[in-house]
């Protein structure tokens, strides 16, 4: 697909990039420093209706492509990081689940309320000390009746101890192995928040470490479609924060061309030099590619595509070149860039964090190794 700007697009773009550069980005150093997940956002998000992307009128949103989340996520990322993040979690791991596997009834009770910001969605998957459908902290589901519980624990959960609804990946039949895993939505009010965790990068972001105790839960979708739907959230989720590392890295370029021009030694600016001249051109070499992977992944969703291999290609590039742009940020700026006093240094953690909070970086190539040999 062509990357066209249809007006509508254009205008949408418009709007993302003004509410985050005049509402998202003032706050961004200082919750970054103290870690502070920023509540007020959520309501003023919603009320620009960046919460209804993609979701149908009658649940109260706006049944736009998911090119216009990758637009939304890209223009928050350049100005916010975490507050991409937390949108993402919310839109895309929760709401946007929720609508493609959940019952009616199960539409018409969360979507109307999470797409107001009455309701923040989160997403558990990752388990405490071992793999998915593994160890002892690993969450099980009991069916009772038509009911079910879960008890575990779940780590770096996206929105944990923020969300008050959450879409969990556990197993229902434990003799099944990971092709017993099913999903499930569990309101916060019957968790226990075990911890916060505090992260290198993506501070405002909130991640916790939550337990399970008999804790109701409503089936999403069907018993044993739980890696599948985890699969689809995971790609969905890669092309969001793709966009993210996008904006991320747009910003980064622009301060580190900016610094380039301003910044004289031995009596010229450093933009002279050969070696900053290309530490440029390769960040900007890796955004433009990165734009181009991200949009094409995205459209793949729209185009009804196989967009899980996209996200797959886009992952394996966007981990590294996302490294690559931050690192070289670091370089130009150089003390500065080191300094926790400048914006440079929380670009480069963001940017490595994007594609690190939940699984390992090394599952792209597990899976495109696999398709190869198959």
């Amino acid at each position: 697909m062509i990357m066209e700007l249809s007006e509508q697009r254009r205008l949408f773009i418009k709007g993302f990039e003004g509410f985050a550069r005049t509402t998202l980005e003032p706050i961004a150093f200082e919750d970054d420093r103290n870690a502070r997940f920023p509540k007020e956002i959520i309501k003023k998000m919603a009320d620009k209706n960046f919460f209804g992307l993609t979701i149908p009128s009658q649940y109260g949103g706006e049944e736009v492509d998911f090119v216009s989340v990758s637009d939304m996520a890209e223009a928050l990322g350049y100005a916010n990081g975490s507050a991409a993040a937390i949108a993402i979690a919310h839109l895309v791991m929760a709401e946007q689940t929720i609508l493609k596997y959940g019952t009616e009834n199960q539409k018409n009770k969360y979507l109307p309320d999470m797409v107001k910001g009455a309701k923040l969605g989160g997403y558990a998957y990752a388990e405490v000390g071992a793999s998915l459908a593994a160890g002892e902290n690993k969450v099980v589901a009991v069916k009772k009746g038509d009911a079910y519980t879960l008890t575990g624990k779940k780590t770096y959960v996206a929105n944990g101890g923020a969300a008050d609804v959450y879409v969990v990946i556990a197993q229902s039949s434990e003799a099944d192995g990971l092709n017993g895993l099913s999903a499930f939505i569990v309101n916060a009010s019957n968790i226990k928040v075990s911890k916060s965790i505090d992260k290198l990068g993506l501070r405002s972001f909130p991640t916790a470490e939550l337990e399970f105790n008999n804790t109701t839960a409503e089936l999403l979708g069907n018993e044993g479609e739980g890696l599948k739907i985890a699969g689809d959230i995971q790609a969905r989720v890669d092309i969001a924060f793709g966009a993210t590392a996008v904006g991320l890295g747009k910003k980064a370029l622009e301060e580190s061309v900016k610094h380039a021009k301003t910044r004289v030694q031995f009596g010229s600016p450093i933009a002279k030099l050969q070696a900053v001249q290309w530490m440029l051109a390769e960040m900007a070499e890796k955004t433009h590619i990165l734009n181009k992977l991200t949009f094409d992944a995205a459209a793949s969703v729209d185009d009804g595509e196989d967009y899980l291999e996209n996200a797959t290609y886009l992952k394996m590039y966007a981990q590294k070149a996302a490294f690559e742009i931050g690192t070289n940020a670091v370089q130009v700026h150089g003390g500065t860039g080191y300094s926790r006093e400048a914006n440079i240094e929380r670009y480069f953690r963001d940017l490595r964090g994007l594609f690190n909070v939940e699984n390992a970086n090394e599952y792209p190539q597990k899976i495109i190794a696999g398709n190869l040999l198959k």
